[in-house]
């Protein structure tokens, strides 16, 4: 080997070793790379009917492929590859736009599963331009990803990975993922893949961006009550100073962090096990009364 090719060699590790790679929020203007990393992410390129679709639904706001929902990642500025994510407690509403643009460019609107739903942040497509593959921007974007949503009080960070896809796996599993379950998306049989947040519940409560002052103060003070004790929607009521034990019952229905959050330990007044995620009777309230129960609290048997 002659010196030009060693000292060749020389320079483009070290040129590799220089490159700076950082992550950053999405603009609009990056609709382009998100739409490419959407079509990356099911195998298709820019000159697939459905590019459009991603294109247009990338430059919206309220979208599941919304530049709102992306990270852009960079090396030595240059825009190289981008991540969607969001709270999977929002899919429906976010894919609701995606429909009429389908139906539009395929002439129907195909069957698509629920790939997550409430309780998950969900890492929806990853896609990184050819050219800056094998530098690190992949696990970077990831990591990000989860910092974000960890930073925002999630506790899982949700992702469908194909079951002949080992090499994706294995950058997933090597940054915390683990497999969780299995499920059917577009006609493929997926790993599903969930990484979990270190923060402690009096934390992501504290964190979280997607609950309203009057919801956090409520959780915090239902973290409160011990296990094995219950409490009424008045008294946890007015415990944070509000006057309605309805507006108590009405936020515990849509918490986000039960059971961590133990809104199966309020009771209604009359001694009732009440109410349990919108239900008064079924399966939900089954539920209610077997957490109690497990707790060791007598009121499970009423």
């Amino acid at each position: 080997m002659g010196c030009s090719t060693l000292f060749g060699i020389f320079c483009y590790l070290c040129g590799m070793k220089t490159s700076k790679i950082t992550v950053r929020s999405a603009r609009r203007e990056d609709a382009e790379l998100i739409a490419e990393a959407v079509c990356m992410a099911v195998g298709y390129d820019k000159s697939h009917p459905l590019y459009p679709v991603f294109l247009n639904l990338a430059r919206r706001k309220n979208t599941q492929y919304s530049y709102c929902n992306a990270l852009i990642g960079e090396v030595d500025g240059t825009a190289a590859g981008a991540i969607m994510g969001y709270d999977g407690a929002l899919l429906h509403k976010l894919r609701r736009p995606i429909y009429p643009l389908l139906e539009k460019h395929l002439g129907a609107i195909p069957h698509i599963e629920d790939e997550t739903e409430a309780g998950e942040f969900y890492l929806d497509s990853l896609g990184v331009r050819p050219e800056f593959r094998g530098m690190g921007i992949g696990e970077a974007l990831l990591n990000a990803l989860c910092d974000k949503a960890f930073a925002e009080g999630h506790k899982q960070v949700g992702l469908l990975v194909d079951y002949d896809n080992p090499n994706a796996e294995r950058l997933y599993t090597s940054i915390g993922f683990r497999r969780v379950g299995t499920k059917k998306f577009l006609g493929h049989d997926m790993w599903h893949l969930q990484r979990t947040s270190t923060m402690d519940i009096h934390e992501r409560v504290e964190r979280a961006t997607f609950i309203s002052p009057f919801e956090r103060r409520l959780y915090k003070e239902l973290l409160r009550v011990p296990r094995g004790t219950t409490i009424t929607y008045g008294e946890l009521a007015k415990r944070i100073g509000c006057r309605s034990a309805q507006a108590v019952g009405q936020a515990l229905r849509h918490n986000p962090f039960a059971p961590e959050v133990p809104c199966h330990r309020v009771v209604a007044a009359d001694g009732s096990l009440g109410g349990f995620n919108g239900k008064r009777e079924g399966e939900q309230i089954e539920r209610k009364r077997a957490l109690l129960a497990e707790e060791g609290c007598s009121i499970a048997t009423r």
